[in-house]
């Protein structure tokens, strides 16, 4: 367990193996089985916005206590009831990938991804969720700089992001990047032009 977790809450406590004074809630939430996603927003949420690294599809709560992954659950089973759970990993990671896709249905947002190379060498994909509702304008020219669909600018600018650099890194704060045109931050290009109003 502390392998896989570096920071946040404390794990649910180990208890006497006497029956419950009411149910127990287990959730299991995760990630998709794919490399798009470093924690489910869901969890985040869950855990109050810690900042994680974790390195299991799987999480596991009882009754709203962070317990750890499929193993952790299966651990703590034993020792609190004496069951023995055979469930393979395999369905844990099934209910996790049903869990975050029905999650991010509901949200009808949309998604992106951005892959990131360090000197030309592949170190992972950033993913964007796009709050439409909200900003639909700006989030059109970001999943279409994203995507790359729109072709050209009346100027000859190329609409993509591939290839594009972060300007700008700031240890331990955060990144900049999206000058699309000459790569230090002081220029750019929309879909819509140069510049656009709106959100």
């Amino acid at each position: 367990m502390a392998s896989q977790l570096q920071r946040g809450p404390r794990p649910a406590p180990y208890c006497s193996k006497s029956p419950p004074e009411q149910p127990l809630q287990v959730k299991v939430v995760g990630l998709f089985k794919s490399s798009s996603f470093h924690i489910a927003r869901s969890a985040a949420e869950e855990l109050k916005n810690e900042i994680w690294e974790y390195s299991s599809y799987v999480m596991c709560f009882v009754n709203d206590q962070f317990l750890g992954d499929a193993f952790d659950l299966q651990k703590w089973a034993h020792k609190m009831w004496d069951v023995v759970d055979f469930k393979p990993p395999a369905l844990y990671e099934a209910l996790t990938v049903d869990y975050s896709a029905k999650f991010l249905r509901d949200t009808k947002h949309g998604f992106v991804f951005l892959d990131i190379s360090i000197d030309f060498h592949p170190t992972g994909r950033l993913v964007f969720e796009l709050y439409y509702d909200a900003c639909p304008k700006t989030c059109r020219n970001f999943q279409v700089l994203c995507t790359g669909k729109a072709g050209y600018s009346q100027r000859g600018i190329k609409l993509h992001y591939m290839g594009s650099i972060f300007h700008r890194i700031v240890q331990n704060g955060w990144i900049q990047g999206g000058d699309i045109v000459a790569g230090k931050g002081d220029d750019g290009e929309s879909i819509y032009g140069p510049t656009f109003e709106g959100n």
